[in-house]
């Protein structure tokens, strides 16, 4: 069977929940989620298919998960079994002091940018953030690998338009409910902003990930690409 691509905060664990939904019981998708994220494009032994956003976006959605790991623990542990996930290990000591240190992305992005961060201080390297805040080629390779992979590939998805996509092709209802979702929506009350300067931005699209925004940028011209 083919395999949905788990790259972190790009609707993984929302579609694997949507199958427990009781309304999409007795239904069936052409794949299913993988159950790690360490299985990607060229690693893969069968067709794949993966969802793709805004690479600064999914930075900014990665640093707030971890940041609120304490309290999303805290719900997952209070959930139905069914619906428990797994990720909600305790923040490290060094993303402790990485959060305290750069209270939001476009602080962390400054630093990285500016190369004031203390890369041997507050090393990420076997953290759960480094994870999530890792490039989308670390899952589909730079530009030239996936193509040499590409015929691995089902279909991509635009996971902003994910809950219609599901619905109009495969009639799966996608979850509403915050919790079910991962959002940032569990928490309302917090201030878990995706803003940030236009030096980082710019320095972001242009230099730290160009390599994600060209390969989304040939994904978006290929049949396969599901927009809406």
């Amino acid at each position: 069977m083919s395999i949905y691509l788990h790259i972190p905060k790009t609707a993984g664990t929302a579609l694997r929940n949507a199958f427990l939904l009781p309304n999409n019981q007795g239904k069936v998708l052409p794949f299913h989620v993988a159950s790690t994220h360490n299985v990607t494009v060229y690693n893969s032994e069968v067709q794949v298919f993966f969802s793709i956003r805004d690479p600064l976006e999914r930075f900014c959605s990665g640093y707030w998960e971890r940041f609120t790991n304490p309290r999303r623990r805290l719900l997952n542990n209070n959930a139905p079994l069914r619906y428990q996930g797994e990720g909600y290990n305790n923040i490290s000591s060094i993303e402790r002091d990485l959060f305290k240190t750069y209270k939001t992305p476009n602080e962390l992005l400054t630093a990285i940018r500016e190369d004031t961060y203390d890369q041997k201080g507050m090393s990420l390297q076997n953290t759960e953030l480094n994870l999530l805040l890792a490039p989308l080629k670390y899952w589909t390779g730079d530009l030239n690998k996936y193509k040499l992979f590409e015929k691995k590939v089902g279909a991509v998805f635009d996971q902003t338009n994910l809950s219609k996509i599901m619905k109009e092709v495969f009639n799966i209802e996608m979850p509403n409910d915050p919790f079910l979702k991962r959002s940032r929506d569990q928490f309302p009350e917090l201030n878990q902003t995706y803003e940030v300067s236009n030096d980082n931005k710019d320095w972001f699209i242009k230099t730290f990930r160009k390599a994600d925004y060209r390969i989304i940028e040939y994904i978006r011209s290929r049949p396969y690409y599901i927009e809406n």
